[in-house]
Order: structure tokens, then sequence, then C-alpha cells
């Protein structure tokens, strides 16, 4: 991770791109991150152009200043930021804006991330502009609401007996738990969502708002350091069968493509969409071709009828691939009742089925909206990392994220099997777009580079760990081709770097759970067939990191480098298998050990 390492007394953070994030007292993060956003009237998040930047930065005390910009479209807002952290470690982050255009905009200001496991159940209070306080807790499973609302400052205390408080100013504040989104977070932010959204912002307007942390610390309680030593890899229990892995299917796509595609990828399923209310004549077309090349069907359905059984029953010539069954309304974001009313007699029409319902949208909306699940085999929902930020590191803080929403929809649905289809790695629909007069299912038509980097296929690797482990039944990652799929290209054979690390591993058949003691710097993946067992470490940041592996595990080679060109990893092979006590890690690399 890039940013300028700082200290405010015993404080340690990082000063990274404007904001300020990993607030941490020797080993225990204490927030996850404080920055600000301008959010437009479709909760898009809008760049900030940072100017006049000055960092100062003494032994246990800092000061920065900046001038930050926000233009695109009508939005055009100036702003000047100073974030100071003293001795005593106070820190205080102080933000004033003038907006130079008129504009909506359904959020502008403050947020605060509070990490999930240092804070999840612990107490907390509340303090309201009006005097009075609220006692709760920070929620465990994910809350479908605010846990909190109406707050002008939160009191809690984390382990050792360390007492935090926040004290807001400029603006209204309320919690969410922003895990519904995948972020490892829960997230204090302004503008509380009762006030009706968008607002208007009239040119001159000013918006004022500062945050300060303010922290007591028992008397001689050692801080400590978590720098010093060895991130430790250790291994947690018994082996699990690899979840079912599919891949997205879309339309026009080139058969030989498929074929090639099976071969190399071995899906399990292919996930095909057919919308009911519209021409589904091409996903027919899929159906058969995968009936042709023997690939089993994760079908959804897409339907706003009343009685949409009969049109399904109508097509049952075209399912024999077909295994599972996702139900999904056309303009809704969870299934609609009409589906879920014909479940049973869909159970006597196709038996060998299974059948789901949920939401084609974010974990969000099943937690906030449950399907009746008694008669389902499972519900499912889509996951993205890119709804609230969009940096390498948040990306990677999304990954061990994924979990939570699994053991959360186990919770509100147990006995059912969770199915996440498409996990993405950008948004493809917006549910939460305000514009009135157009359809929910609206493509965003977003795309990412990095989704064919090096850092992507990293990503997608550890996305299947953490699914894995939490016990997802099945999942579907991205499009098979086009520039958001495994292949770049509908027409033209151009691997993915996610593409050839799927190859690597696709003959293991059982994934071996393992831990790292800071996945957000180097975390481990373990995965076993044949009675081989490998472990793969990855270093995410752009420094050699020490780790501690479990004994007997041996490097074989690692990689730092994908070449576009000859569409290949650049392994190194590691000719000496000494036992090591601690292996250093390469900046941004993938380490394989083996146990021999």
């Amino acid at each position: 991770m890039e940013g300028k390492e700082l200290k405010a007394g015993h404080f340690d953070l990082v000063y990274q791109n404007g904001f300020i994030r990993y607030i941490r007292l020797g080993g225990l993060e204490v927030i996850r991150m404080i920055n600000h956003a301008l959010r437009d009237h479709n909760w898009n998040t809008l760049p900030m152009q940072i100017i006049d930047e000055k960092v100062s930065a003494q032994a246990d005390s800092f000061r920065i200043s900046y001038r930050a910009l926000y233009k695109r479209n009508d939005i055009n807002f100036d702003l000047e930021c100073k974030i100071s952290g003293d001795s005593n470690g106070r820190i205080t982050f102080d933000y004033n804006g003038i907006a130079k255009s008129d504009f909506l905009r359904n959020r502008i200001g403050f947020t605060v991330l509070h990490p999930i496991d240092p804070c999840k159940g612990k107490k907390v209070r509340i303090m309201h502009p009006d005097g009075s306080s609220t006692k709760s807790r920070f929620p465990e499973d994910i809350s479908p609401n605010q846990p909190f609302y109406d707050i002008s400052e939160m009191h809690w205390t984390m382990s050792g007996g360390i007492k935090a408080r926040l004290i807001f100013e400029g603006e209204i504040f309320e919690t969410e738990d922003q895990r519904n989104w995948t972020d490892a977070s829960y997230k204090t932010y302004c503008t509380p969502l009762g006030i009706p959204f968008p607002v208007q912002v009239k040119k001159g307007d000013q918006i004022r708002q500062k945050v300060h942390l303010v922290v007591d610390t028992p008397l001689g309680l050692n801080f400590g350091t978590s720098k010093k030593l060895p991130i430790k890899i250790s291994l947690q229990g018994q082996k699990l069968n690899l979840t079912q892995f599919g891949i997205e299917l879309k339309p026009g796509t080139d058969p030989s493509l498929i074929k090639q595609a099976i071969a190399d990828l071995a899906p399990d399923f292919w996930r095909i969409d057919l919308d009911l209310d519209h021409d589904f004549s091409a996903a027919l077309d899929l159906l058969k071709e995968a009936e042709n090349t023997g690939t089993s069907v994760e079908l959804c359905v897409f339907s706003d009828r009343e009685n949409p059984v009969s049109d399904l029953e109508g097509l049952k010539s075209y399912f024999g691939p077909v295994k599972r069954l996702l139900l999904f309304g056309d303009n809704q974001k969870t299934t609609p009742k009409s589906w879920l009313e014909a479940v049973p007699q869909l159970r006597n029409s196709f038996p060998r089925i299974e059948i789901y319902a949920g939401t084609d949208a974010f974990f969000t909306e099943l937690n906030r909206d449950p399907v009746e699940a008694d008669h389902l085999d499972g519900v499912t929902y889509s996951i993205n990392p890119q709804v609230h930020a969009f940096d390498d590191q948040s990306l990677v803080e999304t990954l061990e994220c994924q979990a939570y929403t699994v053991q959360s929809a186990q919770n509100l649905f147990p006995g059912k099997k969770i199915n996440i289809s498409p996990v993405t790695f950008h948004m493809r629909w917006n549910p939460n777009a305000t514009k009135s007069g157009k359809k929910i299912r609206v493509p965003t038509g977003w795309a990412d580079n990095r989704q064919y980097s090096f850092f992507g296929a990293c990503w997608f690797l550890f996305s299947l760990k953490y699914l894995g482990e939490s016990g997802a039944n099945a999942v579907t990652y991205f499009e098979l081709a086009a520039e958001k799929g495994w292949i770049k290209s509908k027409n033209k054979f151009q691997k993915s770097p996610a593409y050839v690390l799927r190859e690597h591993t696709k003959a293991f058949s059982k994934l071996v759970p393992c831990q790292s003691s800071n996945p957000l710097i180097v975390d481990v993946i373990g995965l076993h067939h044949l009675g081989q067992t490998l472990l793969i470490l990855v270093n995410w940041t752009d420094k050699d990191q020490i780790v501690s592996v479990p004994e007997g595990y041996k490097p074989i080679q690692y990689c730092q480098n994908w070449d576009p060109d000859q569409g290949k990893f650049l392994w190194v092979e590691v000719d000496e298998l000494q036992d090591l006590e601690y292996l250093i890690l390469a900046p941004n690399s993938l380490t394989w050990l083996t146990k021999r």
C-alpha cells in the first residue's frame, strides 16, 4: 500500500490521496479511514483532484493541508482541507467547501470507517445533538438498516480498556453497516438518509465540517508494535470441497471461445440470463450451446408477470442442461411475490432443478427485504467491490468481508444454500439510481482495466478463498468474453491473467482453510489435490514482507509480473528447498509453497 506513514502521539497512521487510514495504537486498529466524498443524485462518487498539497511530519505529530476540486457534468465544488495530529494523539480533520455551480447531490462531506473485527459486538454510546444519549453495540451479523442515528458524538471501549471518542461538527451523522456492500467497515456518515434526497446545492453555498478523534488509554498500557513482527501463516481446519465455479455467458460469444474455455477453465456451470418479458431467443441459443458442450447451466429468469410458470413450461425442451433456476423480477430489486408463490408449481414441472430466489443486486437488498425461502433450495445475490471506494487497497479490504455476507445469509436463511451470482469487478447496474422514468436494470457500461492485470487475477483468487471458506455453495465469476470477461474480446482469444491463474489451479479439488495474521498486507489460500497441498501467498504491498509459514512448507516459485504480449505469468523457480524459519516475499507478488 502506497502512502505516507505518520504519527500522532502513540498513534500510527497512513496518509493517502487526501485521506487518513489505518489509525492504530500498536497492533490495535482504532479507525479504518477518515475521508470525505461528494456523491451525485445517482449515488455515483465523484473523483477528487488534489492541488496545493502540503505535508509536515514530526516525530510525534503532523499537519496536512490541501485544496480539492470536484468537476463533472454540472457539478463544480471547491474545498480546503486541514488535517492535524498532535503529540497527545488528538486527530482533527477540517473541511471547508464552496459550491461553484448549482447541482444535485445525495451526500457531501465526511465519512468515518470503523474496522469490523476490533468493533464487532462492542458497546457504544451515541450522543445526540439535544444532549441525550443512547447505549447500543456494533452489529455482529450484517445490520440491514442503520444501527445508530442522529449522532453528534460516539464513545466506545476497545480491547485493553482503550476508550475512543469521535466528535462531529457541522452536520448530523448516522451509521450504516458497509458489509452489506462488502466494504470491511461500519461507516458513520453525514446527511441522514431520512432527509429527502437528492438535495439542491446552490452556487455559493458553503459546507463546513469537522471530525475530532480522541482516545484515552489506561495508565501504563504497553502499546507494543506489529510492524517488526513477521506475518504468521497458519492452517485452520479440515479440508473443504471447493465451491462450484461458474462463468457468465452472454449472447454473441464465439462458440470456439466457449469450447476452449471449457477445456482451460473447467467451469462447473454457465450462468445464462433469460428475460421472459422481452425477446429471449439469444438465451435459447446459449442453452443449445451449453447442451452441445455438455456443460450445466444456472438459468436466471427475469419476469414481472403474474403467472410466469406456463411460459417456462413452454420452454421445457431447452432445459436439459439447467441444474439451477434463479428467479428475479424484471424491474424489482428482489424476487417478486408472484415467483415465490409459483415455486410449488415449478417443483412439479422441473423436479430435478434446484430453485433459488433473492436479488440480482447487492446483498443489501436481500438483507433489507428477505424473500420467503421455505420452499426454496437456496438464496442468491451478487457481489462487486466498487460501490463506495475504488483504489486497490479498498478492493483488497472487500475480500475478507465477502465471507461476512455468506455468514449473515446463512443466519438469515438457516439450512438454505448460498449462491453468489455473479461476482464482477465493477457494478453492472445501479439499484439505487434515483433518475426517474427508467427501468432499474440499466447497464452502467463500467469496466476496469485492473480486471486484466496481475492485481485483478490475485483479487479473483482470494475472493474464491473467502467465499469458499465461508461455505458458499456456488459462485459465478465475470463474463466469459469482452472487456468485463475472462477473455478480452468476443472474437479473439486473448487470455486475462485471471484466466491463466485459473488454468494453473483448476486441478485442485479441495480448499485448505488457512489464515494470515495480517491479510491486508499478505494473504494466503490453501489448495489440495491427490495428496499435494499448495499454499499461495500474495504480497499486496510495494515493499518486501517477512512471513512465518507452517512447518514443512517450502517455496517452489514466485511471480511478480504478467507479460501481456505472451499472455503468461513470469514465474521464477526457487532451486533451494531448504527449511526456512522466515520467508521474504517480494513486493506485489504471488509465491507458491508446497509440503514435500
